[in-house]
């Protein structure tokens, strides 16, 4: 009798590991199996649309118009306030990030490059720079006295490129107090997402 139920026992158990055996190895399988399908199915964007997305960063401080911008500028210039005019030009980050990597033909892919490599930074210095001293030049030269907006002309026309749309080139005709007409040449202004900032004041 004992021995019949010892058997009985050792079968049961028997019975339980291989089931228990058999249950870890399906588990098993199930959690190295790849899922069909879903998991093994990659949607890969286009290289080409992907790089040509401009960043998601926008311009800070930018006017909400280029007939602002201008006005903000000669408000500013009248007033011989040298930081306003210097926030109305981008900064060194919309520069890297927007402007040199986005200045290609609208649709082309972004030029790639490490924004703050050696390069980049010297070409933002030579434009920072001269721009600089041109904002001086420009309240030397303008500052102080009541100026009345004319017109306003793109010397080398409006082009749009893959990050922005530039106004190239701005000359403004100007009116003094006495009725005398003048010309300031600037630089050019870019319009990212309905708002405007020079690019730099520099002629060329």
């Amino acid at each position: 009798m004992f021995q019949t139920k010892t058997r009985n026992v050792l079968v049961l158990l028997g019975t339980l590991t291989v089931a228990t055996v058999s249950a870890a190895s399906e588990r098993a399988k199930e959690s190295t199996t790849p899922a069909p399908a879903q998991q093994q199915t990659v949607t890969r964007e286009n290289p080409s649309s992907q790089a040509a997305s401009a960043p998601a960063m926008k311009l800070t401080g930018g006017a909400p118009s280029l007939d602002d911008l201008v006005a903000r500028f000669l408000d500013a210039l009248q007033k011989k306030d040298k930081d306003a005019i210097h926030r109305l030009r981008i900064t060194q980050d919309e520069y890297l990030d927007i402007i040199m990597p986005g200045s290609v033909d609208a649709g082309k892919p972004l030029r790639q490059y490490d924004h703050r490599d050696q390069a980049s930074m010297y070409f933002w210095s030579i434009l920072d720079t001269k721009s600089v001293y041109t904002e001086a030049n420009l309240i030397a030269e303008f500052g102080g006295a009541p100026l009345k907006l004319k017109s306003v002309k793109y010397r080398k026309g409006v082009k749009e490129y893959a990050t922005y749309k530039a106004y190239k080139q701005l000359s403004l005709v100007l009116e003094h107090g006495d009725g005398s007409d003048d010309e300031l040449r600037i630089g050019s202004v870019a319009e990212i997402d309905g708002q405007y900032k020079f690019i730099s004041y520099v002629r060329d």
